[in-house]
């Protein structure tokens, strides 16, 4: 018999027709919920139901403190340092691949299966982590902070679907009622309003100026962690040609804006490296993704100490954000990743 398989089930289409195909192969497979301070009320009921027409049985673990400690405060922290923090990177390293991970083996589960659209596969020296098939889709970006060893636990049963395809076999399976839509925003964040949850967990705004890159004032900020590289609208800067953040300096608490020519960075250092191939001891060439939906850009990768590279871009890279993760690719193949400074 194949070793069993938890599937980590949100309620969503993705991980529902995930759990549906590994238990058409036969697969011994059960789901695992978990539970934070945003989960929304009256979602258990309904993925019971799903769980239970998939012929699965459901566990449900309270993460609440650990989601706390490891995502949500990291993030506000972040933001504190006048940094652009990615949570569901995070989530992906921390929680899901950490923590539930770790649950899902305690109840006696070998691999974590989840509805990314990504390919993990065993190589010479462990797991290699790919791009899904699915370019719209693909989320390999959100994972390549997730350890190497851990990526060897786990599972992508729609590596080689569309999106197309999932909704349709969830039409087939019966499964589609069920499933709770799809969200696009941070699921702490109530509708991304970034600046209220921020000032609810006790992060007051200060105000202070705004200024070119010469130092010239041009107006006043209510907060830096309501701004970020590469926002345009909202500065409250009138002028002929627009404004766009260029960098935020919490040590002064100033806010720096240029023009959009100004956006583009030809180098840029990133730290808190993971890497999922053996961490290269010399220069190699890469291609970098600076955001989830930002394209691939080519650059020479080289290792500095301390867990830190050094990335010199082909061609400049507009609004590189500190906090956000950057992805090393070679081809399809995720090298590893970090996150800006």
């Amino acid at each position: 018999m194949s070793p069993p398989v938890a599937v980590a089930l949100s309620g969503g289409v993705d991980s529902l027709v995930s759990a549906a195909l590994l238990a058409k192969e036969g697969r011994e497979v059960f789901g695992v919920h978990f539970l934070t301070r945003a989960s929304p009320a009256g979602e258990i009921d309904p993925l019971r139901r799903a769980a239970g027409l998939l012929g699965i049985t459901l566990f449900v673990e309270d993460l609440t403190e650990a989601f706390e400690r490891r995502v949500i405060a990291p993030f506000a922290d972040e933001y504190a340092a006048g940094r652009t923090p990615n949570p569901c990177v995070m989530c992906n390293a921390r929680i899901k691949f950490g923590v539930l991970l770790d649950r899902a083996k305690a109840l006696g589960a070998d691999f974590l299966a989840t509805g990314h659209y990504a390919r993990v596969e065993a190589g010479e020296g462990g797991a290699r982590l790919f791009r899904g098939a699915d370019s719209a889709k693909d989320q390999s970006y959100f994972l390549a902070l997730v350890e190497r060893e851990r990526l060897a636990s786990a599972l992508f049963p729609l590596a080689r679907l569309t999106k197309a395809e999932v909704r349709s076999m969830a039409l087939r399976l019966g499964i589609a009622p069920l499933v709770k839509p799809e969200s696009q925003d941070v699921c702490f964040v109530p509708d991304g309003g970034y600046r209220a949850f921020l000032e609810a967990r006790g992060m007051a705004p200060k105000p202070g100026p705004v200024t070119d890159s010469a130092g010239r004032v041009l107006g006043m900020h209510r907060g830096l962690f309501a701004h970020t590289v590469g926002q345009r609208r909202g500065l409250g800067i009138p002028a002929a040609h627009p404004y766009y953040v260029l960098r935020l300096a919490p040590e002064e608490n100033r806010l720096v804006v240029g023009r959009e020519e100004e956006l583009f960075s030809g180098s840029a250092a990133v730290s808190r490296v993971n890497w999922i191939i053996p961490a290269p001891d010399r220069a190699l060439r890469v291609s970098i993704r600076a955001r989830h939906r930002g394209r691939l850009a080519p650059a020479l990768l080289t290792p500095l100490d301390g867990g830190r590279v050094r990335l010199v871009f082909d061609n400049p890279v507009k609004a590189v954000t500190p906090g956000q993760a950057a992805v090393f690719y070679n081809g399809d193949e995720v090298l590893g990743g970090g996150v800006f400074e």
